[in-house]
């Protein structure tokens, strides 16, 4: 028996199923003008080809290891319908779209030629370098490079897992918007960021998030015990250059154990395990279940060691406020100046200095009973405590020092707070 194979008459029938599945005219220099247009979208390969009419159009059935492409994009399945009019492809069983580093699958999907576009359905999938992604539904825009994702949306990569309702990324800027129910983890910090809209500009190593946006980070202390750190604001941006920052700006609260914070602005540095507060900050720290402690100034600089608080640096118009004991409420221990640190060992407050026009106001007691009151100002102020209690004051320069006796102060407490005394009862985070 002859083989035909020898005549190249398979070659010239598989081109000639490739042509007719186009409706290009059959001739090798027309076929290899149509091959050479990225607008055409050539068919590499099916098993089997069958033409039909769906809804007035003609079509090609095409089945078994189909496969197309367009340009660079490269689309396979297992069965796809061709209309040849309105130049649209729906493909079934594992869709699988190639171009360039990005992959994405589906187990169904639409291919608009005209545009450039696909489509795909059910438990779809993009991979990039680096990069994973999860939804129900994907659109890819071959031209513009463009992806847009919806339904249980879920983002993987080397620093994070992201979940959102709906993402949008433009591949070229590596640029992306998340929509909807916004959940950033931080794979290496375990910081878990929430919010409605994100966007990420990942070549500026930029990001915002807005739509009542949280940062929440759960640590594990003594004893098995969760310390968990709470912050809201109206606005939050992330800066991932050589000075990692988390930057809260508006309204923002900030709650760690027995710490907590209000501000205008906050910046976050998060490999230094640091703080800044700006715009009208305060400060509240308790070392017992009673304590309400607070300090305030025109900016606070947190330092923590381990996620525990370690000094808290105030600058401008600092005010220092602590209750002096909890059976006399209106009674409030108090220290001025231009400048006060704050020394904490385990949470405890250690010392407090204030320089310069410190002042400072504290209640005397004598084995629990209210003993007057003292008033002194000078350059510099030291505090030192004992088990959370006043130990010993110095102060420094300019010394100048009075006394109240029990009767002058009793009932006429707020008469003798110092200029500027504000305690806050809207400590973010308290229980009534």
């Amino acid at each position: 028996m002859t083989d035909l194979r020898e005549y190249g008459f398979l070659k010239i029938v598989c081109r000639w199923l490739v042509a007719f599945s186009l409706g290009i005219p059959i001739g090798d220099s027309c076929y290899a003008q149509h091959q050479q247009g990225t607008n055409v979208v050539i068919l590499e390969h099916a098993d089997s080809l069958v033409g039909k009419e769906v809804d007035g159009e003609k079509a090609r059935e095409l089945i078994g290891h189909v496969r197309f492409r367009q340009g660079n994009t490269v689309v396979t399945c297992d069965r796809a319908l061709q209309y040849l009019v309105s130049n649209k492809i729906s493909m079934e069983g594992t869709v699988e779209v190639d171009d360039d580093s990005l992959r994405m699958v589906g187990q169904r999907g639409m291919y608009y030629s005209d545009s450039k576009i696909a489509e795909a359905f059910e438990r779809v999938m993009i991979e990039e370098p680096s990069t994973t992604l999860r939804a129900e539904y994907g659109k890819y825009y071959t031209e513009e490079k463009k992806a847009y994702f919806k339904g249980n949306v879920y983002v993987e990569d080397t620093s994070s897992v992201m979940t959102s309702d709906e993402l949008t990324y433009y591949r070229p800027d590596q640029h992306s918007i998340a929509t909807g129910n916004v959940k950033i983890v931080n794979i290496h910090n375990g910081l878990t960021i929430f919010g409605k809209n994100f966007e990420s500009f990942k070549q500026k190593q930029y990001s915002k998030i807005t739509g009542q946006p949280k940062i929440v980070q759960i640590d594990t202390v003594g004893g098995g015990k969760q310390d968990t750190l709470v912050v809201t604001s109206v606005f939050m941006e992330s800066v991932q250059d050589s000075l990692e920052r988390l930057i809260a700006t508006d309204s923002v609260q900030i709650t760690r154990g027995g710490l907590a914070a209000a501000a205008g602005i906050s910046v976050f540095f998060t490999k230094l395990d640091s703080i800044v507060l700006r715009r009208s900050p305060i400060v509240w720290y308790s070392q017992e279940v009673h304590d309400e402690n607070q300090v305030s100034g025109d900016s606070i600089f947190l330092k923590l060691r381990k996620r525990k608080l370690e000094t808290a640096f105030v600058e401008g118009r600092g005010f220092a406020i602590s209750r002096a004991d909890s059976s006399y409420p209106k009674r409030f221990n108090q220290m001025t100046g231009q400048e006060i640190i704050l020394h904490f060992v385990e949470n405890k407050i250690a010392q407090i200095n204030v320089n310069t026009t410190a002042t400072s106001l504290y209640y005397l007691f004598d084995q629990g009973k209210a003993n007057g009151m003292n008033k002194t100002s000078g350059d510099h102020i030291t505090m030192t405590f004992l088990e959370g209690k006043i130990d010993k004051i110095s102060v420094i320069t300019q010394v100048e020092g009075q006394y109240f006796p029990e009767r002058l102060v009793k009932d006429h407490e707020s008469k003798y707070n110092l200029d500027g005394f504000d305690f806050r009862e809207n400590r973010p985070g308290k229980k009534n």
